[in-house]
């Protein structure tokens, strides 16, 4: 019974949950930078605001896009603790399977145990994770915009007329389920060969128990890139990571932003594809879908029901 009423408090504790994108922390960094931005820019306004206009103005915060994710929020993240959270214990057995499996076919059990691993190991192991979560996180997020029924559940997320840290959270729980099952299965059986390779001494290095890279990418300014405020990276170092204004761009109604800049982390892996948009300059923005599809999703009820409603119009024309 316990258990169950701590689930149901769960919305109330992810600002305090270090795995959460809006840790505390994470958001008290966010708020730092975005006070240098401030402060930087100031000679480049012409109008100025105070500094709590541009950190949260009413026009964002308090648009009915944002209205609606606030209701929104409570019944998603309930979704998350109570299925997608088990899900993801379960599916960490993988990693072990995998391993077992490599030893049956192979008939050779692991050809290197590292039993105390040392430092440089215990980062070469989380980077390879970090990388391989990566991939799968941009593998996924390029079949969401390509195949058309999971479009129209990952148009749920791309619905939001204005961006805010919470935005991560608008995602219909079909695709917060299957995404999920995509990316820790696909870094679970990395991370399985990984175990086969060198035993499973090795483990990564954790921050409040969060992966090291995760806990710095997201210090780093992570919420800014669903905010109102533009942040770009020097040229160089936006083909290496995707900067809070490339993910800005992502989510433009512009027709040259479609389809760019699908990664999480790293820029490269949108290199390599063909997806990379870095932008030269400031770029004025407007968020949401085109033609005013928005407002199909501009209630909590609409936002669980549309991409349903929208696959069986699919499936009626035989366009799925």
């Amino acid at each position: 019974m316990m258990e169950i009423l701590n689930s149901i408090l769960y919305p109330f504790k992810i600002p305090f949950l270090a795995s959460s994108q809006i840790y505390w922390l994470y958001l008290l960094s966010t708020i730092l930078l975005a006070t240098i931005l401030y402060i930087v820019g100031l000679a480049n306004r012409g109008k100025e605001k105070s500094f709590l206009e541009y950190l949260l103005p009413k026009e964002v915060y308090l648009h009915p896009s944002s209205i609606a994710l606030y209701k929104y929020f409570f019944l998603i993240s309930l979704f998350e603790i109570f299925f997608v959270v088990p899900t993801t214990l379960f599916l960490a057995k993988i990693a072990d399977i995998t391993c077992q499996g490599l030893i049956q076919i192979t008939g050779i059990t692991t050809p290197s145990i590292v039993t105390i691993p040392q430092l440089w190991q215990q980062i070469v192991f989380s980077l390879f994770i970090a990388l391989l979560g990566d991939f799968a996180n941009f593998f996924y997020h390029s079949l969401a915009h390509k195949i058309p029924i999971l479009w129209e559940f990952h148009k749920v997320h791309h619905s939001a007329e204005v961006i805010t840290p919470l935005t991560v959270y608008r995602i219909h729980p079909f695709e917060m389920f299957l995404g999920t099952i995509t990316i820790v299965t696909i870094t679970n059986f990395g991370a399985g060969i990984w175990i086969y390779l060198f035993g499973n001494g090795m483990k990564g290095l954790l921050i409040y128990g969060v992966s090291f890279e995760i806990f710095i990418f997201y210090l780093a300014g992570y919420n800014l890139r669903h905010s109102h405020i533009w942040l770009a990276y020097p040229q160089w170092i936006s083909h290496i990571f995707i900067s809070p204004a490339q993910h800005q761009i992502h989510h433009s109604v512009d027709p040259k932003h479609y389809d760019k800049n699908f990664g999480y982390i790293f820029a490269f892996w949108d290199w390599m594809f063909g997806s990379l948009y870095v932008p030269s300059n400031y770029e004025k923005l407007s968020f949401g879908l085109s033609n005013g599809e928005s407002n199909l999703f501009n209630s909590v009820t609409n936002m669980f029901l549309q991409p349903l409603r929208a696959i069986r119009q699919r499936i009626s024309k035989n366009s799925v």
